[in-house]
């Protein structure tokens, strides 16, 4: 080839590299505008519990304790127990805004605009730790594009929970380790051993941020410092029970400080309870839950990334095509991935929301794999021109979709905003706020009121009062209820309200995605939303 013929190339190259880098910056804008509505707060859909975990993290950056105040007579109330109390990064970093700005947002929108900043670092370290193993800069930003357009990304992105964090975590877990193996290839003997105490050490510190990250990231840990020779010795083990040990006692001692008392998953029955008794590993002989687990999340995984396990098919393929062998970093990483994504499996639900927890991973992994394709035909104007045309029809086709999902949660939250507000703003009192429990759609809005208290309705699954309902609400001064009707579902609260409390008001109109579908709103069911008083 010509010189000037390579410099057309190299030109093309950056063009191409410009096009990917403007077409995620425009996907990423769109998702913005519908930073507040898309998925509507505390979706139904997905039972984001958005409310319940701001709820958690102000009580945290308040008290140092992780429960959820306003769910009385429930045991969330109280403590969380140490795996699910000891959130302190997390806590942290969304509980001391919630705290600090609640006359200027709800706590949904102030964790939703943390989440959004936390994925733009997601993104930019994906970049990062893509051009790292692959050292190429179109390849890194394919990873980048997938991942952002994807709709897991999308809602995850919006959602004020710790599972975008958590996907943060993960992905600088296997960042260090993928640097820890670089060090052990030229390394030996005590140029490792602070890496044999700081890798287990971080591991079990990653709680802090939510129990999912240490869950995902004991595995790969296990196998680089297997890869390093850590666990192959006494000494090694020695070194690496102590980092365990060390990063067990920081989280312990604040723990109990601020607790007061030592329990594992906190007192009574709760949510937590019953997440780890369903969990897929401990139920490896039922054919219901390992259909769940594997079939089920599989359809779910392809219906929310499935420009992502493109790339990954693509990948495989060319591959085993070209007969392409990854360099011995990228290898190390694939398999960082194959072991988070079997944590995955055995030790997370499969609720949609946790997809993003190993996304970040798969996509880096769909750019390793991709890598034999990309860099055999990187000087050709038709591969280059394909991929582009490519990336912009994928862009279109996710913007559009992603506008009719944002306009449909738009809608939602704007018709359930007016309906709770000309409900609630007539009873608002600074000098004796009423108390009131509602149902999951009206969580943030009241939270987010001032003259109010909010009461969440977390008695009804996890109580810890043997009294009849009537009797705890009485008992908790409930001056009113809100509750929702859809044409397929009715508020559990709704037999208590017509006997004992009075109806004063209702409102109408398309209030929730309960039961509902973004992408098939069926505007033509209406939801009513009732304020009923204590008699």
């Amino acid at each position: 080839m010509s010189k000037q013929a390579e410099f057309k190339v190299r030109v093309e190259g950056r063009l191409l590299w410009h096009l990917l880098f403007w077409l995620t910056v425009i996907a990423l804008l769109d998702q913005s505008r519908f930073l507040f509505s898309y998925p509507v707060p505390d979706t139904g859909m997905w039972f984001g519990d958005e409310t319940w975990t701001m709820l958690t993290v102000r009580a945290m950056a308040r008290t140092g304790v992780a429960c959820v105040p306003e769910a009385l007579g429930s045991s969330l109330a109280h403590s969380n127990g140490f795996v699910n109390g000891s959130i302190w990064l997390s806590g942290l970093c969304y509980g001391i805004p919630a705290s600090l700005l609640p006359a200027y947002a709800t706590p949904v929108e102030i964790g939703r605009i943390v989440t959004f900043a936390f994925s733009l670092l997601l993104l930019l370290c994906v970049y990062r730790l893509t051009r790292q193993v692959t050292d190429s800069p179109v390849l890194s930003l394919i990873a980048t594009f997938l991942l952002t357009l994807s709709n897991a990304f999308y809602f995850s992105s919006h959602s004020a929970r710790l599972d975008m964090v958590t996907g943060l975590s993960v992905m600088l877990g296997c960042w260090l380790f993928l640097r820890v193996y670089r060090v052990s290839q030229v390394s030996v003997g005590n140029d490792l051993r602070h890496w044999y105490f700081l890798v287990p050490l971080i591991v079990i510190l990653s709680l802090a941020v939510y129990v999912h990250a240490p869950t995902l990231l004991l595995l790969p840990a296990l196998y680089t410092l297997w890869r390093c020779g850590a666990i192959r010795n006494l000494r090694g083990s020695i070194i690496v029970a102590l980092g365990g040990g060390v990063g067990l006692l920081l989280l312990l001692v604040p723990y109990y400080f601020t607790n007061g008392s030592m329990t594992l998953l906190g007192k009574g029955y709760n949510q937590y309870y019953n997440v780890a008794y369903s969990l897929p590993i401990l139920h490896p002989f039922s054919l219901q839950v390992q259909k769940i687990n594997t079939v089920d999340r599989a359809i779910q995984v392809s219906q929310v990334a499935w420009p992502i396990l493109v790339g990954l098919a693509i990948g495989l393929v060319s591959n085993r095509f070209y007969r392409g062998r990854a360099s011995s970093a990228g290898r190390f990483f694939i398999a960082l991935t194959a072991l988070s994504v079997a944590a995955w499996m055995l030790a997370e639900g499969p609720a949609v929301f946790y997809n993003i927890h190993i996304l970040p991973l798969l996509a880096i992994t769909a750019a390793i794999l991709l890598s034999e394709v990309v860099n055999r035909h990187a000087t050709s104007r038709r591969f280059q021109w394909s991929l582009a045309l490519g990336a912009i029809i994928l862009t279109t086709s996710t913007i559009l979709h992603q506008e009719s999902l944002g306009r449909a949660g738009l809608r939602f939250t704007s018709d359930n905003n007016i309906a709770i507000h000309a409900l609630i703003q007539p009873v608002v009192s600074a000098q004796r706020p009423p108390l009131i429990l509602t149902d999951q759609p009206a969580l943030n809005h009241i939270a987010g009121m001032e003259g109010v208290r909010l009461m969440t309705n977390h008695l009804l699954l996890f109580g810890e009062e043997n009294k009849p309902l009537p009797d705890i609400l009485l008992e908790k001064g409930v001056d009113y209820l809100l509750l929702y009707s859809t044409a397929k579902w009715q508020s559990p609260f709704r037999h208590i309200a017509d006997s004992l409390y009075t109806l004063v008001g209702q409102q109408t109109g398309t209030l929730t995605d309960q039961a509902r579908s973004y992408d098939k709103p069926m505007w033509n069911e209406i939801d009513t939303l009732r304020l009923y008083k204590a008699r």
